[in-house]
């Protein structure tokens, strides 16, 4: 769990990531700052909506996807259930290579719905970071802790005070941390997270003049920019719910907005239950926001309230994207796709494959009906002449098998013919 406890990032490709939105967030501070409104509340907010909408172009992305497997799904579960009861490698291999040219089909490669999220995660990540550890990224918010981290590491052997050891270990910052190269910063972790009862306790355990009034010039500063609507967004809700209770609606309200937007998304995501793994993501849509409210108990407000924002920009910009989805043609999808495609072949001297018209789902349904019912009244066809020919033997003594029962068979079957004439 190092990378919690680090002001600032240092994963592959998250740190990078993490210290360019870290910049974002830190200009929207400022720009507050200089207004006189300094407010970690109002910057978050700010700052999820500003990566909220610079997100949407994937999102935007994905949801084309989306519109298009409407079309390619029933296509492809047709495939899958031709293949239903066959696992050798041969008819696995077959399976494949068809709905790979059902892909071909509309433009569109295997990877196409995987790489809009796949590119999300990173960033997803990155943000969690930023807003977990807002002194790292924030200089003027770590500028008020760094008076009182001075203070502390002046004082003889306060790293190894079994008080504030105990106190650390609360906030994931280990005794080691405390004699590491990277003690300074682990301090500061340390100090934003504290809630106003572990404030005093912190003071009572050195009690130290040159930190006591560190604490006393910084503290007022502290309490101000992390408050929000008397909310301390630096500590969890579970620590704070006695002192202000209305604390409680930022995880419930973080399990809600999170249902809601899952709900939005998923309406226009079609489903196919015998996919792999749908089982899995439709019990995970139930019980990731039953894990939000959990989660936004225990971690600090401010990631509680960065998650109610989030899933409520998510549904402004998911309302505005289906009235744009719903006023795109599919054909005029297909038709760029496959511009795109026949680009590439055309680099790759290969000659350009034809756009076919695509119907829509309701089309493929009605098609799919036609055929269901073509299929039975050829079945009740089939009956009724089986009907017909046994119908001799159910109207005649002779016995069954014998000549002259066959020659019977040969003259109804003739005078049926000359009725016909």
């Amino acid at each position: 769990m190092d990378f919690l406890t680090l002001t600032q990032s240092n994963w592959f490709i998250i740190g990078p990531i993490a210290k360019l939105l870290g910049w974002v967030m830190n200009a929207i501070y400022e720009l507050l700052n200089t207004l006189s409104i300094p407010s970690i509340g109002l910057s978050i907010i700010l700052y999820t909506i500003i990566v909220k909408a610079l997100m949407l172009p994937l999102n935007l992305k994905q949801q084309k996807f989306s519109k298009l497997n409407m079309v390619m799904n029933p296509e492809i579960m047709k495939i899958q259930k031709k293949y239903q009861n066959k696992k050798d490698n041969v008819s696995m291999m077959k399976q494949q290579e068809e709905i790979k040219e059902v892909y071909d089909k509309y433009g569109v490669s295997t990877a196409s719905g995987c790489l809009p999220m796949l590119i999300q995660f990173p960033l997803i990540f990155a943000l969690y970071q930023v807003i977990y550890k807002i002194p790292g990224y924030i200089q003027s918010v770590k500028g008020l802790f760094v008076p009182i981290q001075t203070a502390l590491m002046n004082i003889e052997g306060w790293a190894a005070n079994e008080q504030l050891i105990e106190l650390g270990t609360k906030h994931a910052v280990r005794a080691a941390d405390l004699t590491g190269p990277d003690a300074a910063n682990r301090v500061i972790d340390l100090l934003y997270g504290l809630n106003h009862v572990e404030w005093s306790t912190f003071q009572n355990i050195f009690q130290n003049d040159g930190l006591t009034q560190a604490i006393n010039t910084a503290l007022p500063e502290i309490d101000k920019i992390n408050n929000f609507f008397g909310i301390n967004l630096a500590t969890s809700p579970s620590a704070q719910m006695t002192s202000a209770w209305w604390v409680l609606l930022i995880p419930i309200l973080a399990g809600l907005t999170q249902w809601l937007s899952t709900k939005m998304i998923t309406a226009r995501t079609p489903s196919n239950d015998d996919a792999p793994g749908m089982g899995m993501m439709n019990s995970m849509n139930t019980v990731m926001p039953i894990m939000s409210v959990f989660f936004c108990f225990t971690f600090s407000a401010g990631i509680g309230l960065y998650w109610v924002i989030s899933s409520l920009a998510q549904m402004v910009s998911q309302y505005f994207v289906n009235r744009y989805m719903d006023r795109i043609d599919i054909n005029d999808m297909v038709s760029k796709n496959m511009e795109k495609v026949n680009a590439k072949r055309a680099k790759q001297g290969l000659p350009p494959k034809k756009v076919k018209p695509v119907l829509s789902v309701k089309n493929l349904e009605e098609e799919e009906k036609i055929e269901e019912e073509r299929e039975q009244k050829a079945a009740v066809r089939r009956e009724e002449q089986l009907k017909q020919s046994t119908q001799y033997y159910n109207n005649t003594n002779k016995k069954k098998g014998s000549l002259a029962s066959k020659a019977g068979m040969v003259q109804q079957y003739n005078e049926k013919n000359l009725k016909k004439k």
